[in-house]
C-alpha cells in the first residue's frame, strides 16, 4: 500500500523545506517526489480543507498557507504570528493555531486564499531549569476529542494549558512536575486519556480526560533506560495502528521507548530500542499498517520502521534524504 506524507524541516527560504514523500509498505521504501521552497524553517505542518499550513520557525514567526495542487504546492498567504519561533501548528476547517516558542498561542482564520491572525494569548512564568525555563516556551497545540478545546504544552512553565478553541480563552491550567518540560501531547483515539512527552526529563505522563476540558494526572513513567546518564531530551509520542503500543522518541540517547497500552489506556514500564539515526524528532505511525516513519534531524533523513508483533520497531532499510527534518504528517489528514 502507498501512503503520501509531508515532511517539514529547517531550511533557508530559498532552499527546499517541505517534502512530499511516498511510503510503499509492500516494498518498504520511501521516495521523495517533490520538494518545495519559499518558507524559512517550515518545521511543522498541518493540513485542512485542501490547504497545507506551515509554521515558519523564525525570529519573525509566521504561519504560511499553501494550496495543494495535484503535483504542486502554491504559496497563497502568510500571517504574522506576533511572536518568535512558531514551532507547532494545528489546522481544521478554515482555522489554524500555532504554538510559539516565544511563549504564546496564535489563532488564524483563512478566507479564500488569504490568512489573518485573529487572536493571540501570551503566557507568563518560568520553571526551575534556568537554561531552558527562563520564560514561557509554548511547544504544541493539540485538539481535544470534544471539538471544543485545545491542550497547549508550555515547556518553560511546566504547565498544560486548556483553551477554549475558538475564543482562545484559558479554561484550566495543570502543573506538570517541576523541570519536566511538557512538549507534545497525544490523545488516545478510544480511551479518555492523553499522553504527554516531557522534554527535559524524558518522561511520559498520562492524564485522564474529563468533561469540559478537564485533565487529571494519573501516572508518569521514565522513558530512558535505567542507568543512562548522557544527554537526553524527549521529542514526541505516537500510537500504533492497533492501539497496543505507545512510542516515545528521545534525542541524545537516540532511541524509542515502547510502552504497552492497557485496556484503560494505562502504560507499562517501557522497553527500549536504540536507532541508528541521530536526533529523532517528530514521527508518524501509519494509521492502518504497522509502520513508523521517523524524522532524524541531525542525520538528515527520514526512515521507515516496521512494528513487529511484540511491538518493537525494526528498521526496514527504507530511508530518504531530507535536510534537517522535523515533522512528518500524512497527506489528507488534519
Amino acid at each position: 500500500m502507498n501512503h503520501t506524507l509531508w515532511a517539514g524541516s529547517y531550511a533557508k527560504k530559498e532552499e527546499p523545506g517541505i517534502y512530499k514523500v511516498i511510503v510503499d509498505t509492500e516494498s518498504e521504501t520511501l521516495t521523495i517526489t517533490n520538494r518545495f521552497s519559499g518558507v524559512e524553517n517550515p518545521s511543522f505542518l498541518a493540513e485542512a480543507d485542501g490547504f497545507l499550513y506551515a509554521a515558519s520557525e523564525s525570529m519573525d514567526g509566521k504561519a504560511v498557507l499553501f494550496s495543494i495542487e495535484p503535483d504542486d504546492l502554491i504559496l497563497k498567504a502568510e500571517a504574522d504570528a506576533g511572536e518568535m519561533a512558531p514551532c507547532h501548528i494545528y489546522a481544521e476547517d478554515t482555522y489554524a493555531w500555532t504554538a510559539n516558542y516565544g511563549g504564546s498561542i496564535t489563532k488564524y482564520e483563512r478566507s479564500g486564499d488569504t490568512l489573518q491572525k485573529t487572536a493571540f494569548s501570551k503566557h507568563e512564568g518560568s520553571g526551575p531549569n534556568e537554561e531552558r525555563q527562563d520564560a514561557p516556551h509554548v511547544h504544541s497545540v493539540t485538539p481535544f476529542p470534544d471539538g471544543r478545546h485545545l491542550l497547549v504544552c508550555d515547556l518553560g512553565t511546566d504547565t498544560l494549558v486548556v483553551y477554549d478553541k475558538h475564543k482562545l480563552e484559558i479554561i484550566k491550567e495543570v502543573k506538570a512536575a517541576p523541570g519536566a518540560g511538557p512538549r507534545m501531547a497525544l490523545f488516545h483515539p478510544e480511551q479518555p486519556v492523553v499522553y504527554v512527552m516531557n522534554e527535559l526529563d524524558s518522561t511520559v505522563s498520562v492524564y485522564k480526560v474529563g468533561d469540559g476540558g478537564a485533565i487529571t494526572h494519573l501516572d508518569t513513567l521514565a522513558g530512558l533506560p535505567a542507568g543512562y546518564s548522557g544527554e537526553h531530551t524527549g521529542a514526541d509520542v505516537q500510537i500504533s495502528s492497533d492501539r497496543r503500543f505507545l512510542y516515545g522518541a528521545i534525542r541524545g540517547w537516540d532511541g524509542l521507548a515502547v510502552f504497552d497500552i492497557g485496556p484503560d489506556g494505562s502504560l507499562s514500564e517501557p522497553r527500549h530500542v536504540k536507532v541508528d539515526g541521530k536526533t529523532p524528532r517528530s514521527f508518524y505511525a501509519l494509521p492502518d499498517e504497522p509502520f513508523l516513519v521517523v524524522a532524524f534531524q541531525e542525520s538528515d533523513e527520514i526512515c521507515l520502521f516496521k512494528i513487529q508483533p511484540n511491538g518493537l520497531p525494526v528498521f526496514t532499510g527504507g530511508r530518504a534524504a531530507v535536510t534537517k527534518p522535523v515533522c512528518v504528517i500524512k497527506r489528507g489528514e488534519r
